[in-house]
């Protein structure tokens, strides 16, 4: 299977964030667990795809928007080979208040990893996965910011606690920020742009999911210049959508021959969008009613 593509699958779940990842080597990734209350991604791809259990799970941020799926996900699948998630948030803010059903399956889940997985049997090592290379950071709670404008402030908190993932397979980089917001996006690249840029610089095609669906609040003008997209994939909400609309029109772009050029792509269309990177570095990109 060392010849197989790689496939990356963001689904439309509303004003959350899925995205199903199957690895050039058959492994099968997954970064967050949203839905909506028609469409669990959990449940289509076990039944769909005859999937038994998923190799790696990260959870970049513990709220119902990244998280109402672990039950159906739990019910489909075997327990995660690995998990990842920011272990430095506390417990009140990383369970709740424990009365939905999905904070009493993640407390479950979390307890059994105890710390991040970072060894060579890791899914995130290019020889486990196939050759997909990772750089995965997030912040501590409450870490104090180092723009001079507010010393001191513990102003990292919430969103900007969100796990940051970017995975590069054949010179094509998938960026998928969460929900960070600018203040959590220039602490966490002054603390970790070294892994990033490492992966910027061996891309050719690069890819932004849209951080927080797109929403204004999360728009960073400092993410835009260092990723340089190509295209962002933005996960538009029906009528109640609040897209800055330079996740539209700042992409770099992918020129078509009859259709112009595409900056940016939506789940709304087709109910996800599919990113296709086979190993010569050639990609394709599906949206299908």
């Amino acid at each position: 299977m060392k010849d197989d593509p790689l496939h990356f699958t963001l689904w439309d779940v509303g004003y959350g964030i899925s995205i199903w990842i199957r690895t050039p080597n058959g492994q099968d990734h997954w970064i967050d667990l949203g839905r909506t209350s028609e469409f669990s991604p959990s449940e289509y791809v076990s039944k769909t795809h005859s999937l038994p259990s998923v190799d790696y799970l990260i959870i970049s941020r513990p709220d119902k928007d990244h998280l109402e799926d672990l039950t159906p996900f739990r019910d489909c699948f075997r327990l995660p080979e690995r998990l990842y998630f920011n272990h430095t948030i506390p417990e009140t803010d990383l369970f709740g208040d424990l009365t939905q059903e999905y904070q009493q399956k993640f407390v479950d889940i979390a307890r059994k990893f105890v710390v991040p997985s970072c060894s060579e049997t890791s899914p995130t090592c290019p020889s486990q996965n196939g050759g997909i290379r990772y750089a995965i950071h997030d912040l501590d709670h409450g870490s104090t910011v180092s723009d001079a404008v507010l010393p001191g402030s513990p102003a990292i908190e919430k969103n900007n606690t969100s796990v940051v993932v970017m995975l590069l397979y054949a010179g094509v980089l998938f960026v998928c920020p969460g929900d960070i917001e600018p203040l959590g996006w220039r602490e966490l690249w002054h603390h970790h742009s070294a892994s990033y840029q490492h992966l910027i610089a061996h891309s050719h095609a690069r890819f932004l999911v849209a951080p927080h669906r797109g929403h204004k609040r999360a728009y960073c003008e400092e993410m835009m210049q260092a990723i340089k997209p190509h295209a962002t994939f933005i996960n538009d909400v029906w009528g109640e959508s609040e897209v800055h609309p330079s996740y539209r029109d700042d992409p770099i772009g992918i020129p078509y021959r009859q259709s112009g050029c595409r900056r940016s792509f939506s789940t709304r269309r087709a109910g996800f969008v599919q990113i296709t990177v086979f190993p010569s570095g050639e990609h394709s990109i599906l949206q299908r009613n």
